[in-house]
């Protein structure tokens, strides 16, 4: 049982590198379709696998695992790709060492905020339109939740 939980954790992992290649950053908002993907095919084999070698008990713990496994990386890839200060630190321990003017030419405010337009197009959040940005009608719902939290913590 222990060792086909960690092989089902490895084929997790090996699944979820594939899909980040296959779909790069596409989003079904607010997941990139890599980690849907991943969850989904690693559940499907786990479960096809254990029905035929191990209870129910088993079963559901294993499945229970996966759903960790994915709540946890999915948390860990979005703090790296959203947060540029993580992304510094990975870029630094990558140079080792780097002057800030060379820096600067990879990656700049205007990278940065490419970076997170793009995001928001990918997860049809906003519509970009010449010079203007506006929010999608259809995906404010959310987004108007989040602000009016936000607006209501101001205030606190």
């Amino acid at each position: 049982m222990f060792t086909f939980c960690l092989i089902n954790i490895f084929l997790y992992l090996i699944i979820l590198k594939v899909n980040y290649f296959y779909f790069k950053q596409k989003m079904y908002f607010p997941f990139r379709l890599a980690e849907i993907s991943a969850f989904f095919i690693t559940n499907i084999i786990s479960l096809i696998i254990m029905l035929f070698f191990f209870k129910l008990q088993v079963i559901l713990i294993v499945l229970f695992i996966n759903c960790l496994l994915s709540y946890s990386l999915y948390h860990i890839a979005n703090m790296i790709q959203t947060s540029p200060r993580t992304k510094i630190l990975l870029d630094v321990y990558y140079f080792k060492s780097i002057q800030k003017t060379d820096y600067l030419k990879i990656y700049n405010l205007d990278i940065i905020l490419e970076n997170r337009l793009q995001r928001f197009i990918s997860s049809k959040q906003i519509k970009i339109n010449q010079e203007s940005i506006r929010l999608n009608i259809k995906k404010s719902f959310f987004i108007e939740i989040v602000f009016k939290i936000f607006k209501f913590m101001k205030y606190l």
